[in-house]
């Protein structure tokens, strides 16, 4: 029930506290920098920072990142929500051994009637990147192009830190349905995105 209260705050108090919700999380350091896959998009007009510090280092961190998607871990998050969203997903709560191996080029899915999205960067145990940056026909590239990316990287006062880092270009088709369909998805993407750090936080704290 968590969600599906959050949902309906977010949706209709979003025009006062997104400013401040957008970037959930991080740090002014992590906003402002450049991260690997951030050069996945060219000129977004918008960019997500949202951050966790978990009390476990890098390497305890990164088999939970690498598993994530349809049909492989799920998303960590809400499942009531998703399977609203016609998602089919069961979040597992364990580390997947035939789960463990990304590649650039391999596709993850987010929803079964829906393109899966290609990794586009993998520094394995501090990175993964999911896109592809332009290429000279982009008449198949979604609309608008987009980045998702999940950082993890050791805490100078220990631990570490799990980042989440979105960019936006701006629509090719800037119709208005495209404009509120985009709209709607920040606070959405906001629930789902901070519920998915905090659950990743507490499974690998708790089998630290």
């Amino acid at each position: 029930m968590e969600g599906v209260v959050l949902f309906f705050v977010l949706v209709t108090t979003w025009p006062i506290v997104g400013r401040w919700l957008r970037d959930w999380g991080s740090t002014p350091e992590e906003r402002a920098r450049r991260w690997p896959g951030d050069d996945l998009t060219e000129d977004p007009v918008d960019v997500f920072t949202r951050g966790v510090s978990v009390n476990a280092g890098p390497q305890a961190v990164w088999p939970w990142l690498v598993q994530f998607g349809l049909g492989r871990a799920g998303f960590y998050s809400y499942e009531f929500l998703e399977r609203v969203a016609g998602i089919p997903v069961r979040n597992v709560e364990q580390i997947l051994p035939e789960h463990q191996v990304l590649r650039v080029g391999d596709e993850i899915r987010l929803h079964p009637d829906a393109p899966g999205i290609p990794v586009g960067k993998i520094d394995p145990g501090r990175c993964v990147c999911f896109g592809s940056p332009a290429g000279p026909d982009d008449t198949d590239a979604p609309d608008p192009r987009r980045s998702w990316s999940l950082y993890v990287e050791t805490r100078e006062s220990g631990g570490s830190r799990l980042v989440l880092r979105s960019c936006i270009e701006a629509p090719r088709s800037p119709t208005l349905a495209k404009r509120i369909g985009l709209a709607a998805e920040v606070p959405v993407d906001f629930l789902m995105e901070q519920r998915m750090l905090r659950t990743i936080k507490r499974l690998v704290e708790s089998n630290a």
